[in-house]
């Protein structure tokens, strides 16, 4: 009898082998760059670059071991999603050495020496939204591989890791520039409540790809998918470069000042890139069309709707790839930014006015007597500053990394529900069965709820440490609470109304989405406490 548990037992640790290499493989990359020092170690953007390559090829395997079961394309997906949690949080680790080396450089500048060193929590990589896009990544990637254990769930990669690298592809949109942090912000509590963050975040994206798979394995018609990905497609294209792309028919690109240290200065002027603007209308002009006709294939089971919708969404794709091509070709390429400046702020007569309040405010001035200038010198002070820097101004991906994210996470969704039109059958027969699911589901769920629960409180506590106060309706407080809630209302319906299926499912849906606004939606759209990161 013995001997039968002892067997269980290195059959349940050996199924957790790959979580278990990733990690461990982690530390050995982080212990061999502080030997070898920076000079002579890969880069952690370099590793977040391999990080991303790896998740990629995993998910292709993933994907087509679901259309084509074989032993192999399975074993090559989960190895080499084992790679990218790998190279992931190396990338992590190495920028945290990184970040030591720093601090040790700033000292010996300043004239102190390594013994006043700061503890290790004071550069601990937890400081701007890169630093957190790792962490979330890894959050998904290792939460893929802990429920990977169970042959039967590995399929779970065809979407969670697609999901993982487009948070990577975001990062390297973002840089990995290092930033210092204000003092009030600096406390052992920061570490502590981005990281759980981060973790939470990411089992919340494997919970939202089960919930996806239930929905398909349930019987959901793809074409019912695609007008909700439709939906959300348009709604990109609409707020993306503030609503100009249906109301201008054009797309602007923010600009980057060269500063005289050579830093790149992020400057709040746009520069519109041709032809991108009239491919997202198109765009979203044919998936317009696609959720009509799939609206009438589904109210009177038309085929002929049915087949339009499909071709319509397809046409959709490749546009959507084109005007994607064409903004980072003419992103890399341009090059008479200061004109097209002048150009632009010559149509918009409030322009100069709004850049000359942004630089009093780089000034620090406050809103009351920023008031009290009078509008001609504002405009007088940013006319000035656009023909001095006219040469010196530059575009960039990094410029506008949630925007440019959006519209390859757009296309990504378009591009997965045609996918799950291909052999739809096939596809749900290779599923794990639906009480699986639902189970896996709930689990997940019950996990982010309780890390999003743990996220509030270590908040509430560094919120209280550093700004004297628990809780004060900051946005991206506001918005972490809602999304708890959502996560509560899940459990309670499960628990007390037996809500179970679909309905479970469309909470998961929900409470992601929610979580994705409050991780990306306050750094770059609201005003608050927190736009820092």
């Amino acid at each position: 009898m013995s001997e039968v548990k002892d067997f269980e037992l290195k059959s349940n640790l050996r199924s957790y082998l790959p979580a278990i290499l990733a990690v461990l493989g982690a530390l050995l990359m982080v212990g061999l760059r502080i030997q070898l020092g920076e000079g002579r170690f890969i880069s952690d953007g370099a590793l977040m670059m391999l990080a991303l390559a790896c998740y990629l090829t995993a998910a292709v395997f993933h994907l087509m071991n679901l259309y084509a079961p074989s032993e192999l394309a399975q074993r090559v997906g989960l190895w080499t999603a084992t790679f990218g949690v790998f190279f992931n949080l190396s990338s992590w680790g190495v920028r945290w050495i990184a970040a030591h080396d720093r601090e040790l450089a700033i000292l010996s500048r300043n004239g102190y020496g390594p013994d006043q060193m700061p503890w290790f929590f004071r550069y601990i990589p937890f400081a701007n939204l890169y630093d957190l896009s790792l962490a979330f990544a890894f959050g998904a990637g290792i939460t893929t591989l802990l429920i990977a254990h169970r042959k039967s769930f590995r399929s779970l990669g065809a979407v969670t890791l697609p999901l993982a690298a487009l948070i990577l592809l975001l990062a390297r949109f973002i840089g990995n520039e290092f930033i210092d942090l204000p003092p009030v912000l600096d406390s052992y509590w920061r570490p502590i409540h981005v990281g759980i963050a981060s973790l939470g975040y990411g089992v919340a994206l494997v919970c939202f790809a089960v919930a996806v798979l239930y929905l398909l394995k349930d019987g959901v018609k793809t074409e019912a998918m695609a007008i909700w990905s439709s939906i959300f497609c348009i709604a990109v294209f609409a707020t993306v470069s503030k609503f100009s792309v249906f109301t201008s028919f054009t797309y602007s690109a923010s600009t980057f000042l060269t500063m005289p240290s050579g830093a790149r200065r992020p400057i709040p002027l746009r520069v519109d890139i041709p032809w991108v603007g009239p491919m997202l209308v198109l765009a979203g002009l044919l998936l317009a069309a696609t959720i009509i006709a799939f609206g009438i294939y589904l109210s009177k089971n038309d085929a002929k709707a049915k087949l339009w919708g499909h071709r319509l969404l397809k046409l959709s794709l490749v546009v959507q790839a084109a005007g994607i091509a064409f903004l980072v070709s003419q992103i890399k390429t341009l090059t008479d930014i200061g004109p097209r400046i002048q150009q632009k702020m010559a149509a918009d007569p409030f322009a100069l006015e709004r850049l000359g309040r942004w630089m009093a405010e780089q000034e620090g001035l406050k809103p009351e007597q920023i008031a009290q200038i009078p509008v001609e010198r504002l405009e007088q002070v940013a006319t000035q500053f656009v023909q001095q820097n006219g040469p010196k101004l530059f575009l960039s991906t990094n410029a506008n990394p949630v925007e440019l994210s959006a519209l390859i996470t757009a296309f990504a969704a378009t591009l997965f529900v045609i996918i799950f039109s291909f052999r739809t059958e096939r596809l749900r027969a290779a599923l794990p069965s639906k009480e699986k699911l639902d189970s896996l589901m709930y689990k997940t769920a019950s996990v982010a709820f309780a890390m999003l629960a743990m996220l509030l409180i270590t908040g509430a506590v560094w919120a209280n440490e550093s700004w004297g106060r628990y809780w004060g309706w900051d946005s991206k407080e506001t918005g972490a609470l809602v999304a708890w809630l959502t996560y509560a209302a899940f459990l309670h319906t499960r628990i007390s109304r037996g809500w179970t299926g679909r309905s479970s499912a469309y909470f998961a849906l929900i409470g992601f989405l929610l979580v994705i606004f409050t991780y990306l939606g306050v750094s770059y759209l609201l005003p608050g406490l927190h736009s820092y990161a």
